[in-house]
């Protein structure tokens, strides 16, 4: 045989092994990249794979060393201690088969920062935008951006990587997030890492694992899912394909024709499909070692807003049950007063209803109210910075220990009948105060159910004395009680007094549980 051909031969073999001989080096998700944040003073998870049953070696420069097997499948996965944070930058070594080097790794404080797009909001729409973008200068402060990604199956990695904050980095970033481990930086001297994953527009249920809603009372959800898929995977790959032919066939250089693009016969949205987000943006970070999460969302779940009393919830436990960490710190944003082209409608009353219900409902939670920020014209507030400043005073307080004293908004707690008047009782208040001559946005209800404009007063210093002249038995009070509603009741510390309510009373929303489809 000539010699040609037998290195012919030996390249075709090689390019044939190629494959198997790089499934055996040692790998990592993306998660595990140069730049990254570690969680401080933890055994801070990392996973990946190898070839199977192979031993390596994992070398921290902060002085770890750890023996690793992979499985018989070849995944591995390591608790390796980390110290308490600082600036110095470290390095990991993977030594087997293959050697993987991650650089400029720090460690200090890590937080999932999640929602839809008032959790996505950049640093450039937002208040002050030039001037916070020119001083972002903070590159002890990385961020981990994750794409926008739906999957049917959970996913093990998103297509990603781990950024160093920067005026050229920052523009396009969370801006809740930013602002949040800003303060977090200068409050606790250590680095900050923010694993963003949000999506504009997002549902709730899109965001749950199916597992978990089953388990917590929303195998409706399950059921609507598993009537569906098929027909919903049908017509997505069909319009995939068809958006595909479709921008093959537009002329260069000239203006795209949008009134010819394909339809996706009114198709949810990507951002809607039930454990779609889950699958494709949550389940290839669970397991990261965080701090807490922050979540701003809501919105889009306006019409199943009595569904969201106990799907938001469950969505809660679905991540913590992923991430095997305990009941970490979860802290969320209400959703301001929006009209939802129904300026008297109540739905977004009742959502925020939930939110705040969901504190009684699951421990180690916290919620900031936004009802003073935010025109009621504009969905998405631009004063992201306070919003940031009210969660960490929640981080804060609660799990550094930085703030003493009162650090979030008043709550309802109790009321009492006396007469024809009503007395609320509030927790976070040693002191209310009205912004403005009268108190406004409550109503007032008897046994009719049958609400009208109340008047408010504050007595004790802490309490409300409510009542109306149209109401002889009054039964029930609500605050803030439409999709617009304004309201100016605040705490000492100038935080605002959320929508609530004193009844239990049916909501408007009970019994819408699905998306519009097919």
């Amino acid at each position: 045989m000539k010699k040609s051909t037998l290195n012919r031969i030996g390249l075709i073999c090689l390019f044939g092994l190629l494959p198997f001989l790089s499934n055996a080096d040692i790998k990592l998700p993306s998660l595990f990249g140069d730049n990254m944040v570690l969680q401080q003073n933890t055994k801070a998870r990392i996973w990946g794979s190898a070839e199977a049953n192979e031993k390596f070696k994992v070398i921290a420069s902060w002085g770890e060393e750890l023996d690793v097997i992979s499985d018989q499948s070849g995944k591995w996965a390591i608790e390796i201690p980390t110290t308490k944070g600082s600036y110095t930058p470290h390095q990991i070594i993977f030594k087997g088969t293959n050697v993987v080097y991650l650089r400029n790794v720090l460690i200090g404080e890590v937080w999932l920062c999640s929602g839809q797009s008032n959790m996505g909001w950049s640093v450039k729409n937002s208040n002050n935008a030039h001037q916070e973008i020119i001083t972002a200068n903070h590159p002890s402060i990385r961020f981990f951006h994750v794409p926008n990604t739906m999957a049917w199956e959970p996913q093990d990695d998103v297509n990603a990587r781990w950024e160093v904050c920067s005026p050229e980095t920052i523009v396009y970033k969370s801006a809740v997030a930013y602002f949040f481990g800003k303060i977090l930086l200068q409050e606790l001297d250590v680095p900050i890492g923010l694993v963003v994953s949000a999506w504009g527009g997002s549902g709730a249920q899109a965001w749950i694992d199916r597992e978990t809603a089953s388990k917590e009372g929303h195998q409706d959800i399950v059921d609507w899912y598993n009537t569906h898929e098929q027909k919903m995977k049908d017509i997505r790959f069909n319009w995939i394909k068809e958006t595909a032919v479709w921008r093959s066939n537009q002329k260069e250089g000239e203006p795209i024709d949008y009134s010819t693009r394909p339809s996706r016969q009114k198709l949810p949205g990507d951002n809607h499909i039930p454990f779609a987000l889950f699958n494709g943006m949550i389940n290839p970070l669970k397991g990261y070692s965080i701090k807490g999460a922050l979540w701003y969302q809501g919105e889009s779940n306006v019409q199943r807003a009595n569904q969201y009393r106990t799907l938001f919830p469950a969505m809660i436990k679905s991540w913590r049950n992923a991430w095997d960490q305990g009941d970490f710190p979860f802290y969320y944003v209400q959703i301001a007063p929006f009209h939802y082209n129904d300026y008297d409608g109540v739905k977004s009353a009742e959502l925020r209803d939930a939110q705040l219900k969901t504190l009684d409902l699951v421990k180690n939670t916290g919620m900031v109210s936004v009802t003073d920020i935010s025109p009621i014209n504009d969905i998405h507030p631009r004063g992201k910075q306070e919003v940031s400043r009210r969660l960490a005073m929640l981080a804060l307080h609660n799990d550094y220990k930085k703030l003493e004293g009162e650090y979030t908004s008043p709550v309802y707690s109790s009321h009492k009948v006396e007469g024809n008047k009503i007395i609320l009782s509030f927790d976070h208040a040693k002191e209310l105060k009205a912004k403005g001559a009268e108190l406004i946005g409550f109503t007032i209800a008897g046994k009719d159910q049958k609400f009208v404009k109340a008047k408010a007063e504050i007595v004790n210093g802490n309490q409300l004395r409510v009542w109306s002249d149209k109401v002889k038995k009054p039964v029930a009070v609500r605050h803030g009680w439409t999709n617009a509603a304004v309201m100016n009741l605040f705490n000492e510390i100038r935080l605002p007094l959320s929508s609530f309510k004193t009844d239990n009373w049916k909501d408007t929303t009970e019994g819408n549980i699905h998306l519009d489809f097919p």
